[in-house]
């Protein structure tokens, strides 16, 4: 009898299979835990690196606006805003979407936050909401309002004889590494937020410059290199020649120019105006008026040539091939060509003049441009003489006509903050 108790006592505590059940039930457990925590974790961390890839973009979009002087605080927000939730719905994900607009600071905040679906973390109380942000600003230093392009002329940009180029608020470049590439003479002054010139020396007189130009600047590539030029219609008119009297004209491509003379007066409706062969001239007292009008020139003789007698008020278009662009060049038009300004009444220029081929030449004696809210000059080469002061603006924020990318404030990075 005690015998064969102590062997069934013995059978028991050697018969460990049920402990092995529970032990092994114990650790399945924490494995599945543990790996469910895993695909948690990796889960949360793809997403955070989703959400944040978006809150970088659309914070960098919004700031972008920032570089259009007509920029509306809500319109900032409101395009960080798109930026993120096209993005969340191209990729198939849902967060909420919050922009925050420092108009002061010129910041874009951009967050989002979203709830990660999980196995076992949620279920622990461990959070899994995840939340991100981006901040982005417009960085760099002032706006530009001239480049000249031309890389080894002696006056890629040149000021003589009085001259004067005012642009306080604003950058002026020569990419000229010519040493008289940048040049003011003959108490000719050039007045801007900062000067630079490719070249590793330059022509000074006394106060000539103010301040003096920033040397071996890089060169700048054309910055509207990439903008498409307009599409040249059959002829509206050929030769025309408007002589007294007070017409309007329609867009469309005026083959061998077009002449204003003998105190007529024209209106230009808007659109573009494509003067294709031959100049757009306006002397003898004529005026010329147009809003929301882009001229381009195309072809042997197309330039622009405002005479001393005249009185000239341009803005260019709002909208459009030719938005932001007061006056455009053919990239194809022949060299040696020179568009010139003589007027003593072009106070409104509002816009970009272009000339990638020829050099824009200012001899007026009273102020150009003055009354125009900005205007940015982007020529091969760019001049002045015989005493005109030509004032270069910089409120953008008074105008409706956008800033085409690559100047003005345009010219400008943006970059995220943090």
């Amino acid at each position: 009898m005690t015998h064969r108790l102590a062997r069934s006592v013995h059978r028991l505590f050697a018969d460990r299979r049920g402990n092995t059940v529970v032990v092994f039930s114990i650790m399945a457990g924490a494995l599945v835990f543990a790996g469910g925590a895993a695909v948690d974790i990796a889960s949360i961390t793809q997403k955070r690196a989703q959400l944040q890839a978006i809150a970088d973009g659309g914070a960098l979009a919004g700031a972008k606006e920032f570089r259009l002087g007509n920029a509306d605080v809500s319109v900032v927000g409101q395009v960080a805003a798109n930026y993120a939730n096209q993005a969340l719905g191209s990729a198939g994900a849902k967060a909420t979407v919050t922009p925050s607009v420092d108009d002061a600071a010129k910041t874009v905040t951009l967050a989002l936050a979203s709830d990660v679906d999980t196995f076992v973390l949620g279920m622990s109380g461990v959070s899994t909401r995840v939340e991100v942000s981006a901040t982005a600003k417009v960085v760099g230093g002032a706006p530009i309002c001239v480049i000249g392009l031309q890389a080894n002329a002696n006056s890629t940009v040149l000021l003589d004889k009085s001259s004067r180029l005012q642009a306080p608020n604003c950058s002026i470049y020569s990419n000229s590494t010519s040493p008289n590439g940048l040049m003011a003479k003959n108490k000719a002054v050039i007045q801007a937020a900062f000067i630079c010139s490719s070249g590793g020396k330059w022509s000074p007189g006394p106060g000539s410059f103010n301040p003096d130009p920033q040397l071996d600047c890089p060169v700048l590539a054309d910055p509207l290199s990439a903008r498409a030029q307009p599409t040249a219609p059959g002829c509206v008119q050929t030769n025309l020649v408007i002589s007294g009297g007070t017409t309007s004209l329609n867009p469309g491509s005026y083959c061998g120019g077009l002449t204003v003379t003998a105190g007529a007066t024209v209106t230009l409706n808007s659109g573009v105006y494509i003067f294709k062969d031959g100049p757009l001239l306006v002397d003898g007292g004529a005026t010329l008026n147009g809003a929301n009008v882009g001229l381009f020139f195309s072809g042997k003789g197309a330039v622009l040539d405002f005479e001393a007698a005249s009185t000239i008020s341009l803005t260019a278009p709002k909208s459009g091939d030719m938005a932001g662009m007061l006056v455009f060049e053919d990239r194809s038009s022949p060299s040696g060509q020179v568009h010139t300004i003589y007027s003593d009444n072009a106070r409104m220029l509002l816009g970009t003049i272009y000339l990638p081929v020829n050099r824009l030449h200012v001899a007026a004696n009273k102020p150009v441009a003055d009354q125009s809210a900005y205007t940015i000059v982007v020529a091969n080469q760019f001049t002045l003489s015989e005493g005109p002061t030509m004032v270069l603006n910089t409120n953008y924020d008074q105008t409706n006509i956008p800033v085409p990318t690559g100047i003005g404030p345009n010219g400008n990075r943006t970059a995220l903050t943090k």
